[in-house]
């Protein structure tokens, strides 16, 4: 992906920018869509796969895109489920995907397991790797080496990781960067999320103060030179949890509507755990660290 490519972006971009920037409001900026729920996994912490629901219909996916679009968002990013597993007669999600395109959309994220390939002409792949493979299949079962073989072949969009930080799952956070790094995993980086409870609390929530501990062991692998995508500015706020909620630049959809940031019920709002949503404060506020960590996969 490349930053603000071609004229069309500048000129969304340049007012847009100063109206983000300078008079702090946003406008809508990014889309998601999970076209359906259906999964190839049973991750533990995943409640929003093959609940049952039906998947989107071709027309209702590109209704959908259309109208986000004349809304004013342009950043699109498909997520699940496993989007990879959407179809509707002919139609699937690498059709999706160059639809958004001809509707003006800048830019393509998926967001996948890997599992399906990531055969895709989307401008980035976020792939879940929670770890190495003993961490891995605490949460997403025996399939560590099918992912890395996925992200290894040649001729994909770039790929980055995304590693969900849980009970289960903290303790293998060094030994997983060191590994992307010494084995040079073709990834522009990690990004590190941490375990959201929006269906309840569990044995895999981990609190504030847990959560620090090991957002100071995020930083430090930053500053050993680790493969860590989180900026400094964002896993402080984070840290923190002094940032807004929900954030107004963002919605997605499925099947049964739309969402404003996320889908998860404002309750949780207060434990969020997705460091996106910090990533972008922090680069509203022009931090440097932000800025700079964004321009490696926007």
């Amino acid at each position: 992906m490349r930053f603000l490519p071609g004229l069309k972006a500048l000129t969304f971009y340049v007012p847009y920018g100063w109206r983000f920037f300078v008079l702090r409001r946003p406008g809508p900026l990014i889309y998601g869509i999970a076209p359906t729920d259906r999964c190839n996994l049973g991750c533990r912490g995943c409640r929003v796969a093959n609940t049952g629901r039906p998947p989107m219909s071709w027309e209702r996916l590109w209704e959908t895109m259309r109208r986000a679009r004349e809304r004013g968002f342009r950043e699109l990013y498909f997520t699940g489920g496993e989007p990879m597993l959407w179809r509707d007669g002919n139609q699937t999600l690498e059709d999706a995907a160059s639809e958004a395109r001809r509707l003006g959309f800048f830019h393509v994220h998926v967001y996948t397991n890997g599992l399906l390939g990531l055969d895709s002409s989307a401008d980035l792949m976020w792939v879940s790797m929670d770890g190495l493979p003993d961490t891995f299949e605490q949460r997403r079962g025996d399939h560590f080496r099918q992912v890395e073989e996925a992200v290894r072949r040649p001729g994909h969009p770039r790929t980055a990781v995304i590693y969900t930080i849980d009970r289960n799952t903290a303790g293998g956070v060094e030994p997983f960067l060191e590994w992307v790094r010494d084995s040079r995993l073709p990834v522009v980086g990690v990004m590190f999320y941490f375990h959201t409870p929006y269906y309840g609390y569990d044995e895999l929530y981990l609190d504030a103060a847990e959560r620090a501990r090991v957002i100071d062991r995020l930083l430090g692998g930053k500053r050993a030179g680790l493969p860590v995508l989180n900026s400094r500015a964002g896993l402080r706020a984070l840290r923190s949890g002094r940032w807004p909620r929900r954030l107004p630049m963002a919605a997605v959809a499925d099947v049964d509507g739309e969402s404003v940031c996320c889908r998860a019920p404002d309750d949780v709002c207060p434990d969020c755990g997705y460091s996106v949503c910090t990533e972008l404060t922090e680069f509203q506020r022009l931090r440097p660290s932000a800025v700079w960590a964004m321009l490696k996969y926007w």
